[in-house]
């Protein structure tokens, strides 16, 4: 043994303190002990392997004379290892320049290598919690039909797949479902084997998305009851796949959902009749749904049948705008031309003047009410909203008031390209009139506010001009309603720019179809992979100087 050896061995350490007559005390040597411990922890995985990464390029010896090395270094422990290939994997960013890796499936020997295993000729050794990236062949998808076969109930039509990756048929082998192209096999072998499926049980799986269950209900009509207990699941999206299903069975404890979540899975499965193992009770006069105890209460929900017809969310048709114009009138037959546009553009200009208390003076009735509200997120923050925010959640009772509070506003200009107005209701005594728009605070383009004010217009006769006697106005920052891109971490712009040199896709492509799989690259990976079999993906999602087939 070199003394190099020595040095890292904590056991021989202490013999070598004991024999010298050492200074130091043995609670200092303890402490020392826990901190080299400390320094060379490995996380525990949930599905019991890991992977050790060796960086011995620069060393010159050969993969053999590597693993020599690491099984004298865990003797009398044996070295048995899995899934062993050149390179590191793609899936982390500082994984990628492993000269080798390997798997284990063993805590202690994981936590043996990474204590002992930095020896030359390794030059470097890292040990961590991430499972092998699987490769689903034929091979595999036979072996996978196999496990899934021995699960089935066919009495009960039950396939119970409770932590798959644990089960004894695994033995040196490695099968998660939360990766998506062996959740993808397992749909499909469901579908041929399992038409008739009723239950799922897919409880302790780690599963965060449920995109491989698309298109379920053509694939397995007769499933009703599901159950989703202790996974990863963050969203309730993710259970959109299940919309057209009649699940009348659905469990979904111990995920990471938002609080009172169940009242919107509710409202997302109206057949449902158990959730999360207790009975769901409809009452038919009051259109709220509550929970119960009792099996007694459900029998005729169970003994009905629902004509209502499921339609996903994501089917529903998008909304059609209406084309952009200057004026949307509602369609009434107005007795007389009111000059509505005309009263609206003479109020931006004298609301743009310099006096504004003279200005608006013959704009609002003597005993007008006006309120005004802020953009809530940038309320908080007191910096555009300082003109503003003294007057926020207060209501203005006298037209006195109300010119004060515009007196005290910056100087505004109001940008026409931007406004719309909207005629909502037309009587002979009363208007309503709803305009929105864009302008400018002290001539700035740096400046900018959105705003949407509603007025209410009255007049005591006929011959009598209308004036505001209501106003509701509400201002936030330009831009407000526009989807901001993300900032990404370092860790993602760099998961994002390996995706796109790999796949050649353009960058916000990557980063969605990372964000899609919550940063997972393998995942992400696969998705695409599978989308581009599919011929899912469209043509300006790759770059113009990429070839035909990207490379993979």
């Amino acid at each position: 043994m070199s003394n190099k050896k020595d040095r890292s061995n904590p056991d021989s350490s202490e013999d070598t303190a004991k024999n010298s007559g050492s200074s130091h005390s043995p609670a200092s040597h303890k402490r020392n002990v826990r901190r080299s411990h400390w320094r060379y922890t490995v996380p525990i995985s949930p599905y019991g392997w890991y992977r050790v990464l060796v960086f011995s390029q620069y060393s010159g010896y050969t993969v053999q004379q590597v693993m020599e090395k690491l099984r004298e270094a865990v003797a009398p422990r044996k070295l048995k290892y899995y899934y062993l290939h050149e390179g590191g994997e793609h899936d982390v960013e500082r994984d990628k320049r492993a000269a080798f890796t390997f798997y284990v499936d063993s805590y202690k020997l994981a936590a043996e290598l990474q204590l002992r295993g930095h020896q030359p000729p390794v030059v470097g050794l890292r040990v961590n919690d991430r499972p092998p990236m699987i490769e689903v062949d034929e091979a595999y998808k036979w072996k996978l039909r196999k496990v899934i076969m021995s699960r089935y109930d066919a009495k009960k039509r039950c396939l119970n797949l409770c932590r798959f990756y644990a089960d004894d048929q695994w033995k040196g082998e490695f099968c998660a479902l939360q990766q998506f192209e062996c959740f993808e096999a397992t749909i499909d072998i469901m579908e041929q084997e399992f038409p008739q499926l009723r239950r799922l049980l897919l409880d302790n799986n780690h599963m965060c998305h449920l995109g491989g269950f698309r298109g379920v209900d053509q694939r397995l009509p007769r499933l009703h009851s599901i159950s989703l207990q202790h996974n990863e699941l963050k969203t309730l999206r993710e259970l959109r796949v299940f919309q057209r299903l009649h699940l009348t069975e659905l469990s979904l404890k111990r995920n990471l959902l938002p609080r009172n979540y169940e009242q919107q899975v509710l409202v997302m499965f109206p057949s449902l009749c158990m959730l999360n193992g207790r009975c769901v009770r409809r009452s038919p006069s009051v259109p709220t749904v509550n929970l119960c105890d009792n099996e007694s209460d459900l029998d005729s929900t169970h003994n009905t049948d629902s004509d209502v017809e499921l339609v996903s969310v994501t089917e529903v048709k998008p909304i059609v705008l209406p084309e952009p114009r200057v004026t949307f009138l509602a369609s009434h037959t107005l007795p007389k031309p009111m000059g509505v546009r005309k009263f609206v553009r003479r109020y931006i200009k004298a609301f743009d003047g310099g006096d504004r208390i003279t200005s608006l003076e013959r704009f609002y009735q003597k005993h007008v009410l006006v309120s005004l509200t802020l953009a809530k997120e940038h309320a908080m923050l007191g910096t555009w909203t300082a003109p503003y925010a003294i007057y926020s959640r207060q209501l203005l009772a006298c037209r006195e008031a109300t010119l004060h509070m515009f007196a005290a506003w910056p100087t505004t200009v109001h940008l026409p390209g931007t406004m719309t107005m909207d005629l909502t209701l037309v009587q002979p005594l009363m208007l309503c009139v709803s305009i929105t728009g864009s302008f400018e605070e002290n001539g700035s383009a740096n400046h900018r506010r959105h705003y949407m004010r509603s007025f209410v217009l009255t007049r005591k006769d006929d011959t009598a001009d209308f004036r505001i006697a209501n106003e509701l106005i509400y201002l936030s920052r330009v831009g407000r309603g526009e989807r901001q891109p993300p900032v990404l971490t370092p860790l993602q712009s760099n998961l994002a720019s390996l995706m796109s040199a790999e796949t050649q896709l353009k960058l916000r492509w990557s980063s969605r179809f990372l964000r899609d799989t919550n940063w997972d690259y393998q995942q992400a990976m696969l998705a695409f992979q599978t989308l581009l079999r599919r011929c899912q993906i469209p043509e300006n999602a790759f770059r113009c100087d990429a070839k035909s087939e990207p490379n993979l």
